[in-house]
């Protein structure tokens, strides 16, 4: 069966009262097929409606009903079911059945709104039935308190209902029928209320309603009526308590009397209506309860708080207020609103002497950017008759931003060509990231931000020229990072600019980068190159050579001679090179020997040979050693030289 999705209240207003249309004296009497003669409306009062015949009213709540040649659920025929006890009968109370068409209702219409002129609370009911002739009374029955929780028409099957579930079973005192006698297709309207303490009740007599506080009309083809009956002046005697009555039962009864026997009943879910409402509007607020600007929140660090402000009020009554809001918060993408589901924020308790009152919401703690909205709940005071509310509109909504950090750089110091260059970046004002879930009531915040900061280096001399791009540097949080190893060598002598690029941790903390118009001097290095400097020092190697002769006919040469060096001039002191020997063999006509020295000599001095011969052909004859050969050496060198 379905859900009729709106409550009726009592204190729906209407802003402009619909015209009233009424039936000229001309059409006293009406030809319908079955040759129904429909009169005219009796009554004058209608209050906010317009009782003519034209089912329904706009705006009031249709409650269908199966109807025809099929069988529904309704009350069992028998002594324990008639209207005057039923509330006392053991289940099984209904069964299947298939009523007449004069009694078997198609559908029914309910609703309840307040009269802008006087104030009052006005009821309004209508139905259609299967057929257009015949006599019956139609009956609508409120209770205050809701049907049993066996009666779950929404969801049970029929057997179900037919095991457990009494619709009439919680009835009270205060109670109330309005019973429509159609004999005749008269337009009298009855109203009987309970009283006593259940189970033990007493139906009260009829009461007819006047013109005063009533009205009622068939449609002009005999299937339909509708009627208006003034609650404010016939239920609750002028009283401001709110009263609420949550199960509505159309039917069709047999008479007016407490043994009459039930016909055709709609048993579904009908909007409770009540003389009170309550409305609830609230407003989204920051930790410290001051409203949350247009353009929203920061995440700040990764974790904000928020809070939501209910302002619950009351049209009628009188009672203090009483009851709780709970809260909710859901993160949406726009347009979807909090209208189910959410975390549970917790709830408040209303406090305070009259409404309106105003509670704030327990502090929920938000970790991921994006778009939030409250939904807050006021139970309604079922002890005075007050009716929930609710509100989830778009002005619960809010944004929470991400951040945008700060990334302040430090080139390396100047290298000379050769060297490595390096940078570093101080990174900080990042947002954790969210938390799982992102909404909690413990403030408890997510990982550092994470993402990476590349490191760029453009020049020489300009900032268009892309010299290194080192791989990304892994981010956790706030901190200083530097380039990779291994570092960068320039090939080029020259003034470079690094430039640092944050990639930003989504989504919380937005990407950021820093020097990109190499304006920042601190980011500049230079990579110089370095003055040249010469010394020049001469060396000599000091050597000597012996040709060896004789005389022809004497001979080959054979022998040996002997060289030494000193660094004097008269071949005393210590032998700088030598004594070396040199073989000599050959014809006598001249064999030339050499040293081979390789000790350099860098200083200014002075330098003598000794050479000696010593022959093995014993007739050619020795030379014996002499201080042969002197030299002088001056060395005048040029000192260090330097590069411009």
């Amino acid at each position: 069966m379905p859900h009729l999705d709106h409550a009726l209240t009592w204190a729906r207003t209407r802003t402009l009262r619909r015209p009233r249309r009424r039936i000229g004296a001309a059409a006293a009497s009406l030809a319908v097929a079955a040759a129904v003669v429909v009169p005219l409306a009796a009554y004058a009062a209608d209050g906010p409606y317009t009782i003519e015949g034209d089912v329904p009213d706009t705006g009031t709540t249709e409650i269908a009903d199966l109807s025809g040649n099929v069988k529904e659920l309704g009350p069992l025929n028998s002594n324990t079911t008639k209207i005057g006890v039923i509330h006392n009968d053991a289940v099984p109370t209904l069964g299947l059945t298939n009523p007449n068409g004069q009694v078997d209702l198609r559908r029914a219409w309910l609703d309840t709104e307040r009269d802008t002129a006087s104030s009052h609370d006005w009821l309004y009911f209508a139905w259609e039935r299967d057929a257009n002739s015949g006599s019956g009374f139609i009956s609508y029955e409120f209770m205050q308190n809701p049907a049993p929780a066996a009666c779950a028409y929404d969801t049970a099957t029929d057997t179900q209902l037919i095991d457990g579930c009494n619709p009439w079973a919680n009835r009270r005192a205060g109670d109330f029928m309005i019973l429509w006698d159609q004999q005749g297709n008269s337009l009298d309207l009855y109203l009987r209320t309970w009283s006593g303490t259940a189970p033990n009740l007493t139906l009260g007599a009829p009461t007819l309603l006047d013109s005063t506080v009533s009205q009622a009309a068939y449609s002009s083809d005999g299937f339909k009526g509708e009627a208006a009956v003034d609650l404010t002046a016939t239920i609750f005697g002028g009283s401001t308590a709110c009263k609420t009555f949550a199960n509505t039962i159309p039917s069709t009864v047999t008479g007016n009397s407490d043994t009459a026997d039930y016909k055709d009943t709609i048993l579904k879910t009908t909007p409770p209506i009540t003389n009170c409402t309550s409305t609830t509007v609230t407003t989204p607020k920051d930790s410290t309860g001051a409203n949350i600007p247009a353009g929203g929140l920061s995440i700040g660090t990764g974790v904000v708080g928020a809070k939501d402000s209910a302002l619950v009020s009351l049209v009628g009554g009188t009672a203090a207020p009483a009851g709780s809001v709970s809260f909710s918060l859901c993160k949406v993408d726009a347009p979807a609103l909090c209208t189910s589901g959410g975390t549970t924020v917790g709830s408040t308790n209303l406090s305070g002497t009259a409404y309106p009152v105003t509670v704030v919401s327990p502090t929920a703690y938000v970790t991921s950017v994006g778009r939030y909205c409250w939904r807050a709940t006021f139970s309604g005071d079922a002890t005075n008759g007050i009716p929930t509310s609710s509100d989830s509109s778009a002005t619960e909504c809010f944004t929470v931003n991400p951040v945008t950090p700060t990334l302040a750089t430090t080139a390396g110091p100047d290298i000379n060509l050769g060297g490595t260059v390096s940078d570093s970046a101080a990174l900080s004002g990042t947002a954790t990231q969210p938390a799982v879930p992102v909404i909690n009531l413990t403030g408890t915040s997510g990982a550092p931000a994470g993402g990476t900061i590349t490191f760029k280096l453009y020049g020489p001399g300009d900032c268009t020229t892309l010299a290194y791009t080192s791989a990304g540097v892994t981010v956790s949080g706030n901190g200083t990072y530097t380039t990779p190893n291994p570092q960068f060598q320039p090939a080029a002598a020259g003034t470079y600019h690094w430039v640092a690029v944050y990639s930003g941790s989504s989504p919380n903390t937005s990407g950021t980068s820093h020097n990109t118009a190499c304006g920042d001097t601190d980011e500049d290095v230079v990579v110089n190159t370095v003055q040249s400097s010469m010394s020049t020092a001469q060396t000599w190697v000091p050597n000597d050579s012996a040709t060896i002769s004789a005389p022809a006919g004497s001979g080959n040469l054979a022998g040996t001679v002997t060289f030494t060096l000193y660094s004097t001039s008269d071949c005393t002191g210590t032998a700088l090179y030598g004594p070396v020997n040199r073989s000599v063999a050959g014809a006598a006509s001249g064999v030339t020997v050499n040293t081979s020295n390789t000790t350099a000599v860098s200083t200014s001095g002075s330098f003598s040979w000794k050479v000696a011969y010593d022959s093995t052909n014993q007739a050619q004859e020795d030379i014996s050693a002499k201080c042969h050969e002197t030299s002088a050496l001056t060395i005048t060198n040029g000192g260090t030289v330097s590069s411009p």
